[in-house]
């Protein structure tokens, strides 16, 4: 009789134990991140932003130039030329270095 409540006793436990054994095993694909999106570009291709007539939402596409930095830009124009938009720093030499040949006057 003791082999029996051992027997069935082992038994009920490798029942029990299976699909915790069966689980370990399987192991799943990690999810894929999405792919990355491009940046919008500022302008089509081949256009400059004028940085003494763009709406903030324009030059809030600039690389480097945020809603604060674009209301920043407008608030110092006109500038003449490259040179004095520089003299008035108005944003920091990387986002200065980012919008260069980007940028019109």
């Amino acid at each position: 009789m003791k082999r029996i409540a051992t027997a069935s006793a082992v038994l009920a436990v490798s029942l029990l134990a299976a699909p915790f054994a069966f689980a370990q095993g399987t192991t799943t694909a990690p999810a894929k991140a999405p792919p990355a999106k491009a940046a919008p570009a500022a302008t089509p291709q081949g256009q400059l932003v004028n940085l003494n007539t763009a709406p903030a939402a324009d030059l809030d596409k600039l690389p480097q130039i945020g809603e604060a930095r674009a209301k920043a830009i407008i608030a110092k124009r006109p500038y003449k030329n490259w040179d004095d938009f520089v003299a008035k720093k108005v944003v920091p030499a990387n986002a200065e270095a980012a919008i260069k040949g980007k940028v019109r006057f």
